[in-house]
């Protein structure tokens, strides 16, 4: 059912790129700190609303966990509400979001793999500055519930728990990127 879902939205997504409008290219330089790089394009549909696709990757060490490695990605849906805009999808704005997400992390001491897959919905918020030149700043963060969480690990024994589950999601964001007109 998930994956029909977002089959719909994508499609829905690409049919409403067909339209006339501004499209936004947007990076996460601090994602690539902490081996978890995101892009994004934001379909800018009316001066007042957006809606943003957000794609990323899970590789290499960690930051938090010492010598294990991960793999695996994500992706987010987000409709964005702008209040008052200066420039059409700038300013403070309100959103909804969709987001999955699947990783795995192996190597670590006293565990032999790990395995973490969420799918969940949330509300985000944040601010857009966008300048004459089409370059464009945003921050912004979100809160949310999953849906279907799932965790298995196994032990040095080889024994199994997949009892854990992650009731809340969420994101941050400092993005860099550029208006297409």
């Amino acid at each position: 059912m998930k994956k029909l879902v977002l089959l719909f939205v994508a499609l829905a997504t690409i049919g409403a790129l067909q339209a006339q409008g501004q499209i936004e290219a947007k990076i996460n330089p601090l994602g690539v700190l902490f081996n978890q790089p995101t892009i994004a394009a934001e379909y800018v549909v009316s001066d007042y609303f957006g809606v943003e696709l957000t794609t990323g990757l899970y590789y290499g060490k960690p930051f938090a966990i010492d010598g294990s490695k991960q793999s695996g990605g994500k992706i987010r849906l987000s409709g964005k509400y702008y209040f008052s805009p200066d420039d059409g999808a700038d300013g403070w704005y309100l959103g909804f979001y969709m987001k999955n997400s699947s990783r795995k992390f192996t190597e670590m001491e006293n565990i032999n793999d790990y395995k973490q897959k969420d799918f969940g919905v949330g509300f985000g918020v944040g601010r857009k500055w966008v300048f004459d030149t089409g370059f464009l700043i945003e921050s912004g963060f979100g809160l949310g519930k999953n849906i279907s969480s799932e965790r298995e690990w196994a032990d040095p024994n080889g024994d199994t728990d997949n009892s854990l589950d992650m009731p809340f999601n969420g994101y941050f964001q400092l993005v860099i990127g550029y208006r297409f007109n």
